[in-house]
């Protein structure tokens, strides 16, 4: 068997699956290679009770029924499971060659309709929630989420042996994580490694709302400026950066297809496993310097 089709056919598995295959630039010490990998799917599912939206959820595509049931209950949206007539998933979690079309499977798979026993009761306004996905079972995918922002115009350049000294830096800030653990944190940076603001959150995405909401307040640009958060890169990540001009967004963790697709449409520098002497730069490599 060829080895090429054989690698292929196995990249095919895993897009089809939970990951994404992606080709990284990595950095390790003072050497620099190019190198397959592979990023966590992060798609939207909406979830309808009696064809009414209630919810957005980004997640990993698998076990779509389990999860819209199991948010629906522990919300609070729904009183009982015996209350459920029938939890219907719109597509499948992975594609496969059985669909009448590429197009029709790729538009039909982040959706789960909810049909209750009896008609559900008015709903309280403070449900709804800001549409990630396009009705008829539609799909929300990177283009669209980029074709909302504007990709950057930003030509900052950064010495990649500044980048690989953040981490180390935002671990002696952690106070509040060396005493309970379980809290992210979140840390502005110039572009010559020096700390601006760094804030703590049980929120990922808090921690990054609060440092970027400090810069704001304090009339401190961020055209300029690093991003790096100890939580998991997802797209709310990138597009947070994105819309307040950040070309810099690094996490010590990993990014999802979703931020990782994002990011390579907006302009926007990626990178994940911020950690020790290397890491690995998914889109823009360009920006970082030897």
């Amino acid at each position: 068997m060829n080895l090429l089709v054989s690698m292929k056919d196995e990249l095919t598995l895993k897009a089809n699956g939970s990951l994404l295959p992606w080709r990284i630039t990595e950095f390790r010490g003072e050497s620099t290679k190019q190198a397959p990998s592979s990023v966590v799917i992060e798609e939207p599912l909406e979830i309808r009770i009696n064809d009414q939206p209630v919810a957005v959820l980004m997640r990993t595509p698998g076990a779509e029924k389990e999860l819209a049931v199991g948010f629906c209950l522990s919300e609070g949206l729904i009183a009982d499971l015996a209350d459920i007539a029938l939890v219907h998933h719109c597509g499948q979690a992975s594609p496969t060659l059985m669909a009448d079309s590429e197009a029709d499977l790729e538009e039909s798979r982040n959706m789960v309709r909810i049909t209750l026993t009896s008609p559900v009761a008015a709903r309280d306004p403070r449900l709804d929630v800001v549409r990630l996905v396009r009705s008829g079972c539609g799909r929300t995918d990177a283009e669209e989420l980029a074709s909302q922002l504007v990709p950057l115009d930003n030509d900052l350049r950064v010495q990649s042996k500044i980048l690989l000294k953040l981490t180390p830096t935002i671990k002696r800030e952690q106070e509040a994580y060396r005493e309970a653990g379980g809290i992210h944190a979140a840390g502005i940076f110039t572009s010559h490694g020096e700390l601006v603001t760094l804030r703590e959150d049980i929120g990922r995405h808090n921690a990054v709302d609060k440092v970027v909401g400090h810069c704001l307040m304090q009339g401190i640009t961020l055209k300029d400026k690093i991003l790096v958060s100890t939580g998991r890169a997802s797209y709310e990540m990138v597009t947070k950066a994105v819309r307040l001009g950040l070309p810099v967004a690094a996490s010590v963790s990993s990014p999802t297809s979703l931020a990782v697709e994002l990011a390579e449409h907006l302009n926007c520098t990626l990178i994940g496993y911020l950690r020790g002497q290397r890491m690995r730069v998914y889109t823009h490599a360009w920006r970082l310097e030897r």
